[in-house]
């Protein structure tokens, strides 16, 4: 299965699509299938915050720092629904998706 814009995060949260993709099974039975495609928040790990290089500073002083993680940027990853059908029928998959 693919999804055509991808399967990367952005940092922008993007519309929802929609879109019906049409699969041939072994039998040449064809399958329909809804897919509504919308962007949620994920949690980014932590980034590493910088130490001092090469021996610079004591053990005492970097205690004393007050540590300030960086914030990472809020990022957004596509999740799908997707609605397998052998009817065709893709205005009524098209609606009811707009009620999800």
């Amino acid at each position: 299965f693919c999804q055509p814009s991808g399967w990367q995060l952005f940092t922008e949260r993007n519309p929802p699509t929609f879109f019906v993709a049409v699969l041939t099974d072994i039998n040449s039975e064809r399958h329909y299938c809804a897919c509504f495609t919308f962007w949620e928040a994920v949690e980014s790990p932590q980034q590493p915050q910088s130490h001092p290089r090469n021996g610079e500073g004591t053990e005492e002083e970097e205690e004393e720092e007050p540590s300030s993680p960086i914030q990472p940027a809020q990022l957004f990853a596509p999740k799908s629904l997707v609605l397998v059908s052998r009817l065709d029928h893709a205005e009524v998959f098209r609606v009811s998706a707009k009620v999800v």
